[in-house]
């Protein structure tokens, strides 16, 4: 199914026995990388409403390539959520290559942790661009 280049960013949560998958499409890598966060921000909350508070973090990440970058920036959220019960949620400043990701988030400190995510990972991992957007799917262990 073709998209028009200037679709908006969104996401999309599949369930699978074990894992969900995140599906996500941005026109751009830096909207990638924000629009996976908000996805797996939905899902730490679970439903629950949430406001960005705080002053920004800045948040620098380097990986081998696009896809393994993208894990690890999910990764790097689902530590911050469990280590932290800090849940990003509103973006800034987001600069991505292939290989680095820098940017400032705002979130949420949460009352307790959230225990459903347990890591992003590598397996079933799939980032291209398409029809002029980025699009990825990434497996959460749950």
């Amino acid at each position: 199914m073709s998209e028009p280049v200037n679709a908006p960013a969104r996401h999309e949560l599949r369930e699978h026995t074990g894992e969900i998958v995140l599906r996500v499409s941005a026109p751009s890598l830096n909207g990638l990388f924000v629009e996976a966060a908000r996805g797996l921000a939905e899902l730490s909350l679970g439903g629950a409403q949430a406001k960005a508070s705080g002053r920004p973090r800045t948040l620098s990440l380097e990986a081998r390539d696009p896809a393994a970058l993208l894990v690890d920036w999910l990764n790097e959220l689902i530590y911050l959520a469990e280590t932290e019960r800090w849940v990003a949620l509103a973006f800034e400043g987001v600069e991505a290559t292939s290989t680095t990701l820098r940017l400032r988030a705002r979130g949420a400190t949460l009352e307790r942790a959230p225990s459903l995510v347990k890591a992003a990972t590598l397996h079933g991992l799939h980032l291209v661009r398409e029809n002029g957007l980025m699009q990825a799917d990434v497996v959460l262990d749950v």
